[in-house]
């Protein structure tokens, strides 16, 4: 049977859409989005690099509101959760009778971004088998549907995003360098919320007024204590992470103002990740604060190894220089000591 994936058309049309917001104060910040507006004022690729959650598709939003194609929505899709049997079909569509369950003619995401703009979230995650026909349609302009035969031109823009280090996937050879040089003709890199702290109490404030007003609740207020607490956590999840917690916040308590004890304990701990940098191939760097214990070194640089391996418990091995056993005992012993801990706390 078949079935539809994450495609969608994302609220940007100026005419029953409101401004995408991207809420900051910081310097570079503020650069980066004065970058957006001249990327937007053309039709030139761009890919938006960064951590998760720290606020890529929100720029391509912005890029896409600024532009002259607005008028149009934005057409979204994530490579990374397309089954690769479908990548091609999600891409470019597919005629009827084109495989099985192909029961009608089907209008792909290039399709439905002419005369808009094209978003590829996740692009590193995308099969290498689609790449080739992905630089094909790029740099031509047109495409055939899966079983069809007629050449399809379209208009668009592209703006692909990704958490990965492309060029560091070029040299592995899970992606095609000539479409990374395709795909890379402007590249804007979103600094993670730690490298942004000033922005914090904007944003708190931002979402704490949001939900407030969709929960139909009495206005609240965040703690000179609460928001100082915030300043000394590093957001390992970005601003996704920093929405949720305000989110739940809200929610949990009850009077005028928000107490401690509706803080997540993690944060309260200050259990700082020290991520490895991942926005510039050039930047994979650990940082941990002058008096962390040896110990604590020690899980951190095995936690931001595993998240530099996506998780690969075999590969983090074979860097930190461990045996698969003995990363996996250390990995059991870090939960047995958070499990103890939230119980004594609890």
């Amino acid at each position: 049977m078949e079935k539809d994936y994450p495609l969608s058309t994302n609220s940007v049309r100026k005419k029953d859409a409101k401004k995408p917001v991207f809420i900051t104060q910081n310097p570079v910040m503020k650069e980066l989005l004065a970058k957006v507006m001249l990327v937007a004022k053309t039709k030139a690729t761009l890919l938006i690099t960064g951590e998760n959650g720290t606020g890529k598709e929100v720029l391509a939003q912005l890029v896409h509101y600024h532009s002259n194609r607005s008028e149009n929505q934005l057409v979204a899709i994530n490579c990374g959760a397309i089954p690769s049997e479908l990548v091609e079909s999600e891409f470019f569509g597919h005629e009827k009778g084109a495989f099985t369950g192909a029961h009608a003619r089907k209008e792909g995401c290039f399709e439905l971004a002419h005369k808009s703009t094209l978003f590829l979230d996740e692009v590193g995650e995308m099969p290498k088998s689609i790449q080739v026909k992905l630089l094909r349609a790029v740099e031509l302009g047109s495409f055939r549907r899966v079983g069809g035969k007629e050449e399809i031109e379209v208009d668009l823009g592209l703006i692909s995003a990704t958490n990965k280090v492309l060029f560091d996937q070029v040299q592995s050879g899970s992606f095609r360098e000539d479409l990374f040089y395709r795909l890379n003709v402007i590249e804007l890199y979103v600094p993670p919320l730690r490298h942004r702290k000033e922005d914090i109490p904007l944003l708190v404030e931002f979402y704490k007024n949001h939900f407030v007003e969709s929960y139909g609740i009495e206005d609240i207020t965040f703690s000179e204590e609460i928001i100082d607490i915030f300043l000394s956590y590093d957001w390992p999840g970005n601003v996704r992470e920093l929405k949720n917690v305000v989110e739940r916040s809200v929610v949990l308590s009850d009077g005028e103002e928000i107490t401690p004890d509706v803080i997540p304990s993690r944060i309260h701990r200050g259990e700082n990740i020290y991520p490895v940098c991942k926005g510039n191939s050039y930047d994979k760097i650990i940082q941990i604060p002058i008096g962390t214990s040896l110990g604590e070194i020690e899980r951190k640089v095995i936690d931001q190894t595993l998240y530099s391996v996506d998780n690969n418990k075999t590969e983090a091995a074979k860097i930190l220089g461990f045996s698969r056993k003995t990363l996996h005992n250390k990995l059991a012993k870090y939960e047995a000591e958070k499990d103890e801990s939230e119980s004594s706390s609890s």
